[in-house]
């Protein structure tokens, strides 16, 4: 056999490959198509979550902390903060005091923990007061830190028996 008959090995036909046809790039959109498919399953099967105000006929299951403390039926103050928060660790003992009072629901929400309450809520500023009456209507919000009394004031409750809830240090 002659060298002669041998035709050399061309590794290249000298065009180029489209971008979109080289090995390399195929299999990254292949891979980043397969992990959009998996996070949108994944997005699509996690428990949907309520927004403020919906009605919420599941049972308390589905429920979020607000909407709990709100079924109780009595004026209430949800503080939305965090534990990273100087301001909101300093309402602690506030809160802390005004849920020993028996006619008021209070709640602590840790929106560092919980974010999905951010949007939800709208909440700006840590840490916000959010004040409802007893029938779960939004009164007024409060953005940075308040007095015990300040709060008693705008559930509705200062001075309207006094005598009848127990002293908690505000």
């Amino acid at each position: 056999m002659s060298h002669e008959s041998v035709k050399p090995v061309v590794f290249s036909t000298g065009k180029s490959i489209p971008w979109w046809q080289r090995p390399p790039v195929v299999s990254m959109i292949v891979a980043a198509a397969a992990a959009l498919a998996f996070g949108l399953w994944a997005y699509s099967s996690s428990e949907p979550t309520t927004r403020a105000g919906a009605s919420i006929s599941n049972g308390d299951a589905s429920l979020d902390a607000v909407q709990k403390t709100l079924r109780a039926g009595k004026p209430t103050i949800i503080e939305f903060g965090a534990n990273s928060c100087v301001s909101c660790r300093e309402m602690k003992p506030i809160l802390h005091g005004l849920a020993q009072d028996p006619r008021i629901a209070v709640a602590d929400v840790d929106i560092i923990k919980e974010r999905d309450y951010i949007s939800r809520y709208q909440i700006r500023l840590m840490p916000t007061q959010v004040f409802y009456d007893a029938s779960g209507n939004e009164t007024s919000r409060h953005m940075g830190t308040i007095s015990g009394d300040e709060i008693l004031e705008r559930l509705g409750l200062k001075g309207a028996a006094d005598s009848a809830a127990p002293k908690a240090r505000l």
